[in-house]
């Protein structure tokens, strides 16, 4: 099996494949009235190229299936210029907006509170729903401070259903002593929709309460999000999923040198929340590593969360691979689905190393991998685990590549593949990939 041209393959794929256009979503798109003041919902679209770039624009009724194509409107954005879109959404309905165009383009969006003369009361900006801050499968996202008061505050909530697969979400809302308030809800979203709950507090039965967090876990990649407002008002507030502690922004802020045990010079890349959703024409994300020049590293580990949807037709996914720009793969990793097998390609024709059929890999799965790349212990150990638990656990006993530096070149991290390579190895279509964190060590 020729793995190590496979790889070589994905970096030619990588370097032709055109910049296919991407898709970003207004959560809350708006142009309803209350109690005589309407709230509307604005968005601008820049073109800092030196080319026009044209975005499809297209409204989606809340709680209506989205995948029909239906007829978007397209605009044009001139080089260097700004388009300011101020009717998303017909009178007296909300839903969300979808904006598909050039991956050049960048969105922005405002949601303003107008009284009956025109006058904006209060205004919020509106976080779009893009690759970057999708919440995976399965995964558990957290909405913090919704809030009913005496003052007249309260909070609508609601979930946006990101793929083209029907979606149940389990929603919780919590006190701030941990208490639960009301029952569990289990919610249906169709394809692409989403679901709003208006004064969500008063339909759990609360009157007066503050500090609320909404759990939110859906079974097809999806984005909660809550608005705290005071009808007619001076207080408008649009509230995203929270952020965790994992990672370190700043690499060896507090620590010495990042996450590497303290170790000066060490390098930290993180990219929280989901950074690839795997789909037809949009299958693979590289990262490049901000390393320093003339600097040779000992070891690299590596970790992401992983969600596998469906395996593959053909017989290997592709699925992430450490390599340099001058062709040299330090190591990759491609399951075969039908026998739920790990193969490590060690960046050599030939030189594989298996864990055997029968392996942890199963569909429709979240997975925790661990790579460490040690060039002193001469080993690659991949480390696999389930809900905590160690679920594989498979050592090279060798490494062909022990010059882990820049050398003047790039040092990257591919995830997924583009196309299909040698009629055998697949995208990894449906899969995501998320919380990624990458430590090199000198």
């Amino acid at each position: 099996m020729r793995k190590s041209a496979l790889f070589g393959l994905i970096a030619l794929f990588a370097s032709l494949a055109p910049a296919f256009a991407g898709e970003v979503y207004v959560p809350f798109a708006s142009n309803k009235t209350l109690n005589g003041t309407t709230y509307r919902t604005k968005v601008w679209v820049t073109n800092p190229g030196a080319v026009p770039r044209s975005v499809a624009v297209r409204f989606i009724d809340q709680g209506v299936d989205g995948t029909p194509a239906g007829s978007p409107a397209t605009v044009t954005v001139s080089p260097g210029g700004t388009v300011l879109l101020t009717n998303v959404a017909p009178d007296g309905r909300s839903g969300i907006v979808e904006l598909n165009g050039a991956p050049q383009l960048f969105v922005n969006a405002r949601l303003e509170a107008l009284s009956a003369a025109g006058g904006v009361l209060s205004s919020a900006n509106v976080p779009v729903a893009a690759v970057a801050n999708a919440v995976a499968a399965r995964a558990t996202a957290y909405v913090q401070g919704l809030e009913r008061t005496s003052r007249g505050t309260l909070a609508d909530f609601g979930v946006l259903n990101l793929s083209r697969s029907t979606a149940q979400c389990t929603i919780k809302a919590f006190r701030t002593n941990a208490a639960q308030i009301a029952q569990t809800a289990i919610v249906t979203l169709p394809p692409l929709s989403v679901r709003h709950f208006d004064d969500a507090l008063s339909v759990l039965g609360q009157t007066f309460v503050t500090d609320v967090r909404m759990e939110v876990s859906c079974d097809q990649q999806f984005y909660p999000y809550a608005i705290v407002y005071k009808v007619g008002g001076p207080e408008t507030s649009f509230v995203e999923p929270s952020n965790s502690l994992a990672g370190d922004l700043v690499p060896g802020s507090g620590s010495g040198g990042g996450s590497g045990g303290g170790t000066p010079g060490s390098v930290v890349f993180t990219q929280p929340g989901t950074f690839l959703q795997a789909r037809q024409n949009a299958s693979s994300k590289s990262f490049d590593m901000p390393l320093a020049d003339g600097v040779s590293y000992k070891r690299a580990t590596v970790e992401f969360d992983m969600f596998v949807g469906r395996f593959p037709n053909g017989l290997f996914a592709g699925v992430v691979a450490l390599r340099r720009s001058d062709r040299t793969l330090f190591y990759g990793l491609i399951i075969r689905g039908d026998k739920k097998k790990t193969v490590l390609d060690m960046g050599r024709t030939d030189d594989v190393v298996t864990g055997g059929n029968g392996g942890p890999w199963q569909e429709n799965t979240n997975f925790h991998v661990r790579f460490d790349y040690d060039t002193v212990a001469a080993n690659l150990t991949l480390t696999v685990t389930q809900g905590g638990t160690v679920v594989q656990t498979l050592q090279s006993g060798h490494i062909n590549h022990f010059d882990l530096q820049k050398n003047d070149k790039v040092v990257r991290m591919d995830f997924g593949q583009d196309g299909i390579a040698d009629g055998a190895y697949f995208p990894p279509i449906g899969w995501s990939f998320s919380n990624l964190q990458v430590t090199f060590v000198p």
